[in-house]
């Protein structure tokens, strides 16, 4: 946040333009609260928010957060820190937040803190709406960060941050050409504002696009570029995500050994990060690669155990698609009976979220079938596969 200003004054004549030599000091209103909490009061105040699950009265939340920068800064940060853990937790508490900050008044807040922290807490929001699979709540917080940090002296950074997400959006609904037009602008930004890890973000972005636009040399060279560079000030997490998918990559090419060995890698950086969400996605491809191994046994229970991570994350839309996978491959060992419970537990959700909606056809017949205890596995794999189109 910008303290200081220097306020330009030309007095302009025929002859010569004169340049000030003073500068003033802008004076801003100082803080409501009359004195400074201390760094143990700032964290007590931060966990209790977060620890609650309702208050009864605003005045309660005020007496918790008052209007302290330093006690919603740490909020934030911790909501930050949590977002791949437990983004259902998160998309119940920075809507929390952005609401209490709402019904605030500006004047209450030092410069620009308010519009600050409404950007941050609906930009966290956001974060976790996208990874909970809700994509028009993603846009909407994200158009609320949007309007907010607009409103900050220096927003540049955090609508770079916007900018990524709805790249993402892009990314998931599989328009990938429009994610390579659009990604270096935001790349070069977070290089200018040396943004390190924000930038490697976009790096993997740019990989990602390229896999699954069929690039896949070039998509193989970036992430083995990231995921070796192993910079400190990049999460390394990151890196065991390439690792993740450059193991996929060598498993369509037929390398079986050398992905598991890349997965076996990939796996302590993302349990050093908790990164629940990446293990379970890693899971997922350990049991792709097992299947195409031949080895049904092992690969169901790498599947069996993505589906339960996912669940206990809250991904509805992601289990939904993956317990298709999961009762395809069921079908395939024979176990036709718990394939059926499988595709029972997916089609509500499928249903309830439109999920594929060209896809009605494929999903009715498949109910159908299951109803008559013959799951037909020629629409199971056309379901799967407009699932996988949007997942």
């Amino acid at each position: 946040m910008l303290l200081m200003t220097f306020r330009a004054v030309c007095n302009c004549t025929t002859s010569a333009v004169q340049m000030p030599d003073v500068a003033n000091v802008l004076r801003f209103r100082p803080r409501v609260t009359s004195a400074s909490l201390s760094r143990e009061d700032v964290d007590l105040r931060a966990d209790e928010f977060l620890a609650s699950e309702l208050y009864d009265s605003e005045s309660e939340v005020d007496r918790t957060l008052g209007v302290d920068g330093d006690v919603l800064t740490a909020v934030c940060k911790r909501l930050g820190d949590v977002l791949n853990e437990d983004p259902r937790a998160v998309g119940e508490k920075a809507p929390r937040l952005y609401r209490y900050l709402c019904a605030k008044s500006s004047r209450d807040f030092f410069f620009d803190e308010r519009d600050f922290f409404l950007g941050e807490s609906a930009l966290l929001a956001a974060g976790a709406s996208r990874l909970l699979g809700k994509k028009e709540e993603t846009e909407l917080w994200l158009d609320r960060a949007d309007a907010n940090f607009r409103h900050t002296v220096s927003p540049s950074p955090q609508l770079a941050r916007v900018a990524y997400i709805r790249l993402t959006l892009r990314y998931q609904t599989r328009r990938h050409e429009e994610v390579l037009e659009l990604l270096p602008s935001v790349t070069l930004t977070f290089e200018k504002l040396g943004m390190e890890n924000d930038e490697a973000k976009c790096r993997f972005l740019e990989a990602m696009s390229l896999k699954e636009l069929g690039r896949v040399e070039e998509s193989s060279t970036k992430l083995e570029r990231l995921a070796f560079s192993r910079r400190e000030r990049v999460d390394q997490s990151l890196y065991g995500m390439a690792l993740v998918n450059l193991g996929d990559l060598r498993s369509e090419k037929g390398c079986f050994d050398s992905a598991l060995a890349a997965y076996k890698e990939a796996m302590p950086l993302l349990q050093a990060a908790n990164r629940h969400y990446a293990l379970a996605d890693l899971k997922v491809m350990v049991g792709g690669t097992l299947r195409k191994m031949g080895q049904l046994t092992q690969a169901l229970g790498a599947y069996r155990d993505a589906v339960q991570d996912h669940v206990n994350l809250g991904m509805a839309t992601r289990v939904a698609y993956l317990r298709i996978l999961f009762a395809e491959v069921l079908l395939e060992a024979g176990k036709v009976r718990e394939a059926e419970w499988e595709i029972l537990a997916a089609l509500p959700t499928i249903d309830q979220e439109q999920m594929v909606p060209e896809g009605f056809a494929a999903a009715a017949l498949l109910r159908e079938s299951v109803r008559q205890r013959n799951p037909d596995s020629n629409a199971l794999f056309e379901l799967r596969e407009y699932l996988q189109a949007s997942n």
